[in-house]
């Protein structure tokens, strides 16, 4: 009998970091996909509202010589935050994420408590992070950060933070970040190489945005080469 218990011992012992680490990706896709259709669903009523998506000024949503703070918090409150389930509308240089410590898939320090980065908090306990990028002369690329679990740890771009985009390319959609990439590369591994936004712990100053396309990509599954550990 004691040898039958050792047995079950070891072999509980092996099998239970997989069990424990198949239910947390299974936690996670799930409020992705929670996330990812709360936000699709307030795109969609912003453009019955106030037309198609292309015709917010994505391209040219402002000067940069005009000021992130004089541009962008205007343009967020009147396409996007309106039409979502705020508790807190927490702004740009939020107070509450002074002292969370976030992180980039490759382990980059990633604050959100800047002039970029503009945050809310839902209702539903979920977090989100606005940044809009530039060309040099224009901010014209609508970054979501999503932290599905709000400030709780591992705050980590890939496990517990995802990254939507705007789409600016005429299809009028939100769309998980990587999806345009793999689908005009027709390649899965465009999503898990080294680039600048791949889901990949070597990849690049925005490690770990892809990581929701590729798990949108792979039939909302987080699989076996996911950089999960």
């Amino acid at each position: 009998m004691l040898i039958t218990l050792g047995i079950i011992g070891v072999v509980a012992a092996m099998t239970m970091p997989t069990l424990i680490a198949n239910y947390q990706k299974t936690v996670t896709v799930n409020r992705l996909k929670k996330a990812y259709s709360v936000m699709s669903n307030a795109f969609v009523t912003s453009q019955n509202e106030n037309g198609d998506m292309n015709t917010w000024g994505m391209n040219n949503i402002g000067s940069v010589d005009d000021g992130y703070e004089n541009v962008i918090p205007n343009f967020l409150q009147n396409y996007i935050i309106k039409y979502l389930d705020v508790s807190v509308d927490c702004g740009l240089k939020c107070e509450r994420q002074k002292d969370i410590k976030r992180y980039r898939l490759n382990g980059q320090d990633w604050s959100w408590y800047s002039v970029f980065e503009y945050v809310i908090y839902l209702k539903d306990g979920t977090i989100v992070d606005f940044m809009v990028d530039n060309n040099g002369k224009q901010w014209m690329l609508v970054r979501v950060y999503v932290d599905t679990n709000g400030d709780a740890r591992p705050n980590v771009c890939g496990k517990d933070i995802f990254t939507f985009k705007l789409d600016t390319d005429g299809k009028s959609a939100l769309n998980m970040a990587g999806v345009t990439e793999v689908n005009q590369s027709k390649n899965r591994s465009t999503l898990l190489g080294t680039c600048r936004d791949c889901c990949n712990k070597n990849a690049g100053d925005y490690a770990g945005d892809f990581c929701a396309g590729l798990i949108q990509y792979d039939g909302w599954k987080i699989k076996n080469d996911y950089p999960w550990q």
